[in-house]
């Protein structure tokens, strides 16, 4: 709950600072994502499944000045996670998943066309993710089993909980402020737990689509 407070705290303390610029907009968005997890265990190479989640969130766009460029903080509830498929000894196809769950804050920095009707955006920045409850589900035909993610540093932890990393993001938006937008976001701390002198190493990897208003400052 803490971690959450403090990325609370974080995304006011941005409103704070785009609320001196008379054109900034604020706005929300919402989208589909396709995540997965790369590395090594063991001395293999992780080559799972992507798994599909939403994303949504809240965010802010403030011109810089008079020039082309843009911040744009926004704070997401985003769903990451893997897929790994096996076959059990009685042939049934047994499926399974980590469905992590984030907070997680963007800083984003735009380059703006400005076109007459609407504009072109590119940019990135980087993120900032604090873990929410989040679970491990094993299915089979006949069963579906659910266990809660244990996130820390100590030996019986699943991952790590605190991510960060970089995101790139591009995009078209209109006049009026409706956008649509496609996104990257890498993770690049290591979410292994525990590092005893081995390479094991996994971060995420995030892709989504979304699309958003932005709503004129009065």
């Amino acid at each position: 709950m803490k971690k959450v407070l403090f990325l609370l705290a974080a995304f006011v303390f941005c409103l704070q600072i785009n609320g001196f610029s008379q054109k900034s907009r604020v706005g929300f968005s919402t989208g589909y994502t396709s995540s997965n997890m790369y590395g090594k265990i063991g001395g293999e190479r992780v080559t799972d499944d992507p798994k599909s989640g939403i994303s949504f969130g809240l965010l802010v766009d403030a011109p810089i000045g008079k020039s082309h460029i843009s911040f744009q903080p926004s704070l997401n509830y985003v769903q990451k996670g893997r897929v790994t498929f096996n076959e059990n000894t009685r042939a049934n196809t047994l499926k399974e998943w980590i469905a992590i769950r984030y907070a997680e804050l963007h800083a984003n920095f735009l380059y703006n066309t400005n076109g007459p009707r609407g504009n072109w955006f590119i940019g990135g920045g980087p993120t900032f993710a604090v873990d929410l409850p989040s679970k491990k589900v094993s299915k089979t035909d006949a069963l579906k089993t659910e266990t809660n993610l244990n996130f820390g540093k100590e030996s019986n932890s699943d991952l790590r909980g605190v991510d960060y990393g970089g995101n790139l993001l591009t995009g078209y938006r209109l006049k009026c402020g409706f956008f649509f937008a496609f996104n990257y976001t890498v993770g690049i701390r290591n979410l292994v737990p525990v590092q005893d002198g081995n390479d094991n190493n996994i971060r995420n990897h995030c892709w989504g689509i979304r699309v958003g208003l932005l709503i004129n400052n009065k």
